[in-house]
């Protein structure tokens, strides 16, 4: 997959340089940092046929491992941004 397709499906990270994030709001600067994160160092872990779902997980991953006491108020916003389906949701919340 090319950085730019998975770039599209982002919506914090537009392919900005690392150190450029355009939001000063703390849970809108986590999740781009995580979408961007995925496009930048993760993307060999995309897979072609599904490539919504890996990154809706790949930032979950990411949040959940970088944030694991308040990750769930990062998460709440990028589930009603986002969208992702409900058993991925169900893997960071059970």
């Amino acid at each position: 997959m090319k950085k730019e397709d998975l770039i599209a499906l982002c919506h914090y990270y537009r392919g900005e340089d690392e150190d450029k994030c355009p939001f000063s709001d703390t849970i809108k600067a986590r999740l781009w940092a995580a979408e961007m994160m995925t496009c930048t160092y993760f993307i060999q872990s995309i897979n072609k046929d599904n490539p919504k779902d890996d990154l809706h997980n790949m930032v979950f991953a990411y949040v959940s491992k970088w944030d694991p006491y308040t990750f769930r108020d990062t998460l709440d916003e990028y589930i009603k941004v986002a969208k992702p389906k409900q058993e991925i949701i169900n893997t960071y919340y059970d």
